[in-house]
């Protein structure tokens, strides 16, 4: 992905904050209440995405075998690529096929779910120069044609992918990003709605195509950037927040099986207490957009359950593209690699495992391969792996032993967030020093089975009669234990 609208996107959005209108227009009563869409006997939420070409690349690969995530995200299919004009044929030869098919065949030789975007929409069918642009009204017919060929193909063995995404955050003003910026953005500064009407009118054009190709097929509504919950009345920029509320008010409700969103708080350097700064918290690394509503993980969540609840759905939530950013206009991230790894790592945990807590079902990292954009990748640049790829590593293998998702757990006292996983027989706590103060955990021994630091080292603790006594700092620690 070009992520360099999204840099852009931050600062003229990421730095304000707007007012939810008081008066909301006449919600679409929908009732239908959907079930979770991951049905696997384990947790296995986790994954990651990689840009066009290197999940199957040599170096990438073993790398994923090794993490063993369960998604991968994959950006790659073109519209633009494949039909020139709207009466000609689609181009399965296209560069982008073919690398996709390369990707999907990769990822399921790795045991991967592939969760596929469609979107680089023609300028034929947007009617722009802007590669990144809503698709025209009197169009939709054309897409949802060239979709329904898409799915209909690689829904079959030996691709069988169930989860497309259309587009990827839509709720995006083109004329806030280059013209070259191939992502697919509805946003319209000028509407009350930021054109999120229009996209919820594609979806209805369009879901159907995609379950008449294949019935079992999963609609993803496109990741939102959601760079902020309300306005300052000083803003000019539009209400980006109203995107979704504008889908469901064209009765998009019942065309899209799950909402995805996107977070990427920045690093600051210079703050005080650094290293042992919770940048999901922070009121700067927010920008003081999502600070007030619990931060950016549980916040956005909240925000986007508190809008369909409005309408009256309830539908998965993927968290489908993360990461930590070190900006390199303000730090030289090299020069401070290593504390920044760091906290890479402990953030990837934190946020992990509060979207868990919140219901979300899809934990997705961008990106695997090194060296990423902004710093945010697993992966050095020549491959090799970063803390945060070993943490995400140990947390895979400790989810593969539990069932159900984790609860908030305030058993262990002031000072220490701790959330209480349920396995067969025993439970899983995932522990931390909230400010980085080392604190003690007390429990009986006889109830510790095992202890583990972040990235897999066994603890040993003290014990003193019939108490063990384990130490927790910024830096999570696992605690196996009796129930």
């Amino acid at each position: 992905m070009n992520r360099h609208r999204v840099i852009i996107v931050l600062f003229i959005l990421g730095l304000f904050t707007i007012t939810l209108p008081v008066t909301a227009q006449q919600p679409i009563t929908i009732t239908t209440v959907y079930v979770p869409v991951v049905a696997t006997n384990n947790l296995r939420p986790l994954g990651f995405e990689t840009n066009t070409g290197w999940l199957y690349s040599s170096q990438v690969k073993p790398r994923a075998q090794a993490l063993n995530a369960h998604w991968v995200r994959l950006n790659t299919l073109s519209w633009r690529e494949a039909q020139l004009t709207p009466t000609s044929s689609i181009n399965w030869s296209a560069s982008s096929f073919q690398r996709f098919e390369q990707e999907v065949l990769a990822a399921n030789a790795l045991g991967l779910q592939v969760m596929a975007i469609i979107d680089d929409h023609p300028s034929w069918a947007t009617g722009s120069s802007h590669i990144c642009a809503a698709i025209l009204d009197e169009y939709h017919d054309e897409f949802a044609t060239f979709v329904r060929a898409v799915v209909a193909k690689y829904s079959q063995a030996p691709y069988l992918v169930r989860y497309w995404e259309l587009g990827n955050e839509p709720d995006v003003d083109p004329s806030l990003v280059p013209t070259n910026s191939a992502f697919g953005c509805w946003g319209n500064i000028t509407d009350e709605y930021y054109g999120g009407e229009r996209y919820g009118r594609m979806l209805k054009v369009v879901t159907p195509a995609i379950r008449a190709a294949d019935p079992g097929a999963q609609v993803i509504f496109g990741g939102l950037l959601l760079a902020r919950p309300e306005n300052k009345p000083s803003d000019t920029d539009g209400k980006p927040f109203n995107f979704l509320e504008g889908a469901l008010r064209a009765g998009a409700g019942p065309y899209f099986d799950i909402l995805a969103f996107h977070s990427y708080p920045s690093y600051i350097a210079n703050l005080p207490g650094v290293p042992n700064v919770d940048f999901d918290l922070h009121e700067y690394s927010l920008r003081g957009a999502w600070y007030t509503r619990g931060g950016t993980t549980i916040g956005k969540i909240r925000f986007l359950r508190d809008v369909m609840q409005r309408y009256g759905i309830n539908k998965p939530l993927f968290l489908n593209e993360t990461g930590l950013r070190c900006m390199t206009e303000y730090f030289n991230c090299n020069a401070i690699q290593t504390q920044f790894e760091q906290a890479k790592a402990n953030h990837l945990i934190r946020t992990a495992v509060r979207a868990m807590t919140e219901g979300v079902e899809a934990y997705i990292w961008y990106t695997l391969q090194g060296p990423g954009w902004s710093y945010t990748s697993l992966l050095t640049g020549d491959q090799q792996p970063l803390p945060a790829y070993n943490a995400m590593q140990f947390a895979i293998q400790r989810l593969n032993e539990v069932r159900v998702p984790p609860r908030v757990f305030t058993g262990y006292g002031t000072g220490i967030e701790a959330y209480r996983f349920q396995g067969n027989g025993f439970v899983l706590d995932v522990v931390w020093s909230v400010d980085g103060t080392l604190r003690q955990i007390t429990l009986p021994a006889t109830s510790v089975i095992a202890a583990y630091t972040r990235d897999g080292t066994s603890i040993t603790p003290t014990i003193s009669g019939t108490m063990a006594t384990i130490n927790v700092g910024f830096e999570n620690i696992y605690l196996k234990r009796q129930p």
